[in-house]
């Protein structure tokens, strides 16, 4: 197992679980997720799926998503997001009677208190690593641009914020965050433990993500993505980058179809898992291939298609390490739903669409 992988990762995440939202047909009977955060699954929740299997390897990212839901039996929107910390205002003596209240697992209590108590019941979607990671970088951005940074926050339109990237963002200290995040030494030692997949996109770590900022600049609105206000506000402060789980018609969605799904929740190998399936429609399996073996890379796809429905879905993420995985008996539809992918608020992934062909 990868050293990455070894800790409460994800408390919010690092992808927009819009394009799962998007790509689900509605009442699918057999779904399968990456658990993480727990924040995709709730989107997932509202399209009422039949059954949702939720995988992930690490025990303490299980634990999360089992509060998530805890938190979707047992509150109303409001609620769960000041419990989260997607509002501010709950303090820590309320979430803690809260959290004595919800109907969960002992081991999952157990460790989930502990959790809290080491970030004093403060706001829970913020002290993930990946989270933690980015506040760090969050000084560092604050630092160099300071309020020449944060002003494109105020674009009114994306004609206004494309003309206030072009003119008046502070492009040269942004070089020097960029020449930060293009270095994987930095990287591995702020998040990934060593374990930074290593890049084979062809171009510069620097390059690519010179490319993915000046997408975000000029082609997503700023507001809309919680990773950009993550690393130049601190935290989400404008409701357009809350992340779909909070959106007030997926939640109550969610709501409505969490007592008849099935939900099933495995720690394991998500594509042994899968393999072990039968009749799945949909398979989320996030970034997971680009942290294997280039072999088992390769094959992912094959190991899981004999478990595939016919026209099942499976939507894989790269970062800086894309997987290639054999097609055979699967089509690569991305070029299909490009209006969705394009609107992927964090910028971070090249992401594939495959679909099982019809045998």
């Amino acid at each position: 197992m990868s050293r990455y992988f070894k800790a409460l990762n994800y408390t919010l995440g690092d992808e927009d679980s819009r394009l799962e939202l998007a790509l689900l047909p509605d009442r699918s009977k057999n779904v399968v997720a990456i658990a993480g955060s727990g924040a995709r699954v709730l989107p997932l929740l509202a399209k009422d799926p039949g059954r949702l299997v939720c995988v992930d390897i690490l025990a303490e990212q299980l634990s999360l998503l089992r509060l998530r839901l805890a938190l979707l039996s047992d509150l109303d929107r409001c609620a769960f997001l000041s419990f989260l910390g997607y509002r501010v205002g709950m303090d820590a003596p309320s979430r803690r009677a809260l959290f004595r209240k919800l109907a969960l697992p002992s081991p999952d209590r157990e460790l989930l208190a502990h959790y809290f108590d080491a970030i004093a019941w403060g706001p829970l979607i913020y002290s993930g690593r990946f989270e933690r990671m980015l506040l760090t970088l969050h000084n560092i951005v604050s630092a160099l641009t300071g309020k020449a940074g944060r002003d494109i926050f105020d674009a009114v339109d994306m004609d206004e914020q494309r003309e206030y990237y072009r003119s008046r963002f502070p492009h040269l200290r942004w070089k020097a965050v960029l020449a930060l995040l293009g270095n994987s030494t930095v990287l591995n030692s702020l998040l990934y433990s060593g374990d930074f997949p290593r890049n084979n996109l062809g171009i510069s770590t620097f390059s690519r993500y010179e490319e993915i900022f000046r997408h975000l600049f000029t082609e997503i609105p700023v507001r809309t993505s919680f990773f950009l206000q993550m690393l130049f506000l601190g935290r989400i402060v404008h409701d357009e980058g809350l992340p779909p789980e909070c959106d007030v018609h997926v939640y109550s969605a969610a709501r409505r179809a969490l007592p008849h799904c099935e939900i099933v929740i495995a720690q394991s190998d998500a594509i042994d898992h899968v393999a072990g399936l039968y009749g799945v429609d949909f398979v989320s399996i996030s970034d997971v291939p680009s942290f294997l073996p280039d072999d088992r890379a390769r094959s992912f796809l094959q190991r899981m298609r004999a478990s595939l429905s016919p026209a099942a879905l499976v939507v894989a993420r790269g970062h800086m390490r894309v997987a290639h995985p054999d097609q055979d008996g699967f089509e690569d539809v991305s070029a299909a739903h490009v209006d969705v992918l394009a609107c992927e608020s964090t910028g971070l992934w090249k992401t594939s669409i495959y679909q099982r062909r019809y045998d």
